[in-house]
């Protein structure tokens, strides 16, 4: 399956220039993220729901990059879209391909089920951590 890009998700208004910068968003998508980031540091039974770490590590990572945009003063409607626009607009060194299957290990969670082993999640667990930590400092050096 082709993966849209930003001049695909542009032409199909699923990104769109708002025009207004948000701050007070990014803030608030900021201090989101980073209270469930403590959240799975505390509660540490990944090895027991790894299906859930790997859910809701990722949606730190799209909270982090729904902030980059709010500071841009855009807005997606799809989380490929999000990651075509960070990948396309923002100078971060991040393994967008990556992140896709990511969206898509999440969404097989979400929507079909699937269960992800122990393995898989300590398997990526450095790589997501190292995401989110990138993610955040960007967000806090524009905000």
């Amino acid at each position: 399956m082709k993966r849209k890009d930003f001049d695909h998700c542009i032409k199909e208004n699923e990104l769109i220039e708002i025009g207004l910068k948000d701050k007070g968003m990014a803030k608030e998508l900021l201090e989101l993220a980073e209270h469930k980031e403590q959240f799975w540091k505390e509660v540490d039974k990944s090895s027991k729901y790894p299906s859930l770490y790997i859910e809701g590590h990722y949606e730190i990572i799209k909270e982090l990059c729904t902030a980059i945009l709010a500071l841009d003063g855009w807005k997606s409607l799809n989380h490929e879209c999000l990651f075509a626009y960070i990948r396309s607009k923002k100078d971060l060194e991040l393994d967008f391909d990556y992140l896709l299957e990511l969206k898509d290990t999440r969404n097989a969670i979400d929507y079909r089920g699937v269960r992800v082993s122990a393995e898989i999640w300590n398997k990526n667990k450095l790589k997501i951590e190292i995401i989110i930590k990138t993610l955040k400092e960007y967000v806090k050096k524009c905000l």
